[in-house]
């Protein structure tokens, strides 16, 4: 993808732009994102949150994952989709729903979490990273920036 890109909600209230490559593109598999996507499974760019410009009005809800760490979601205000998440223990690392980029095509995850959720019937692609719950930050961020070498 060449960078800048943009994105938008649904209804085009909220337009986003990225000024650079996600650190990693993670899927999530998790109940809680089960619950709040309504799929079988969630995904999410780490972002720097200096590298994201989101313009229209947003809305922020807070739940605790089961660590303890308090997640809040922004979310168009009019048509209720969630654009971005900052964890309270990294509030400088924004969480972008890649599903809001204009073109999408290319947006594959590097690492894949929560995968002892996962519906049975999910494959995961061949070579992809996986771990059962929540996975210590340095040893996902290793494991996807080393499969991200492997696709070039």
């Amino acid at each position: 993808m060449k960078y800048p890109i943009t994105g938008r909600c649904q209804c085009g209230s909220v337009v986003c732009t990225l000024k650079s490559p996600p650190v990693i593109t993670y899927a999530c598999y998790c109940s809680a994102c089960q619950k709040r996507s309504g799929t079988p499974f969630s995904m999410g760019m780490f972002m720097p949150a200096d590298q994201i410009d989101v313009q229209g009005e947003v809305e922020g809800w807070t739940r605790t994952s089961d660590q303890g760490n308090q997640n809040t979601r922004f979310a168009c205000s009019e048509c209720g989709n969630v654009i971005y998440g900052v964890s309270d223990h990294k509030p400088d690392v924004y969480k972008f729903q890649p599903g809001l980029l204009d073109d999408t095509s290319e947006v594959e995850p590097d690492i894949h979490i929560w995968v002892e959720q996962a519906q049975k019937w999910v494959l995961f692609p061949e070579g992809a990273p996986q771990f059962k719950g929540q996975p210590d930050p340095a040893d996902s961020l290793k494991a996807g920036l080393e499969y991200q070498k492997s696709r070039r």
